[in-house]
């Protein structure tokens, strides 16, 4: 089997099954017909970054879908450490101050990202205001963001 199939049928398993360990991964992949090995699934884990997720049955279960979610907080406090001055909450928005070219890359991660109250973003320059829908969401958000610092 070519590793391209092998990730995309290992996508397809994770996001259709609660798998719990790698050798149920191997289990499915050897009921489809694919001679795998523990050690190649667990390099193609590694290539995917999956992550455990909470079951909603109780425990842990593979995902790809909140390593996604996890990344953009790494890169969200990234970008607040190296490129935001200051932030500022105004009754229903969130106001942060960056250095020149840095607002677009806020609003791209903070758009990709699921917070709670956010309504979207306007960026320029060096300014992004989210918009929130409550102010109790914009000052929610402010302590996060700062938290990032």
């Amino acid at each position: 089997m070519r590793k391209e199939m092998r990730i995309k049928l290992i996508k397809e398993l994770i996001a259709s099954h609660e798998i719990k360990t790698q050798n149920e991964l191997v289990s499915l992949l050897v009921e489809k017909g694919y001679d795998v090995t523990q050690a190649t699934v667990s390099r193609d884990f590694k290539n995917l970054k999956l992550m455990k997720v909470p079951c909603k049955n109780g425990g842990f279960k593979y995902s790809t879908e909140a390593v996604d979610e996890y990344y953009s907080l790494e890169k969200l406090q990234r970008k607040v450490r190296d490129a935001m001055i200051s932030i500022e909450e105004i009754h229903y928005f969130v106001l942060i101050k960056t250095f020149p070219g840095h607002a677009q890359s806020f609003g791209v991660i903070l758009d990709g990202m699921e917070i709670d109250g956010k309504a979207g973003t306007i960026c320029g320059n060096d300014t992004c205001l989210i918009i929130c829908r409550t102010p109790e969401h914009a000052m929610s958000l402010r302590t996060m963001l700062e938290s990032l610092r």
